[in-house]
């Protein structure tokens, strides 16, 4: 089972109704991405994660030239560090990128793929918006007052149990 981060676009309005809408959500696996970890560049302008891509190019030329200037052995053993590090963290700066566009995270399923989150999803959202559930919720009570805790007959505010003994 895997964590799937369930994200919608900026302008999203109803998360089980128009399904030419629910199409355009995005399903970020919460798991270590074999194809980052293969394929780094490629992977990242497939997702078009333009900041991202510089920073990996960067981050990658400026630890290969140390290596290189430290050990021309080590060269191997750390481009392949740097993968797996990019693989484990590929699909959180996934949804990192998406958050900076604007994207917005509206839900989080466990499920075996992608097909199973989307379809546990949807699920839970058209349960939300059935017509039983809108009718049950607006026919709740009204909210009760709030707590105010109190030992004895004094309010409790913070962690004092008692009067106030400052000057």
């Amino acid at each position: 089972m895997s964590t799937f981060i369930v994200m919608a676009p900026p302008e999203f309005d109803d998360v089980a109704g128009d399904p030419h809408q629910t199409d355009r959500l995005e399903f970020v696996p919460d798991r270590f991405s074999y194809l980052a970890f293969v394929l780094a560049i490629v992977w990242l302008l497939y997702h078009r994660m333009w900041l991202v891509l510089l920073g990996y190019l960067g981050l990658t030329l400026v630890i290969e030239l140390l290596a290189l200037a430290a050990n021309p052995d080590a060269v191997g053993i750390v481009a392949l560090l740097v993968a797996l590090l990019f693989g484990l963290e590929a699909q959180a700066l996934r949804r990192w990128s998406l958050e900076r566009k604007g994207w917005q995270v509206v839900g989080i399923i466990d499920a075996a793929n992608k097909a199973e989150a989307e379809l546990r999803f949807l699920y839970k959202a058209a349960d939300r918006l059935s017509p039983a559930r809108l009718q049950k919720d607006r026919q709740q009570r009204p909210a009760s007052p709030p707590i105010i805790p109190r030992i004895g007959s004094e309010q409790v505010v913070g962690l004092t149990l008692g009067p106030e003994t400052r000057q």
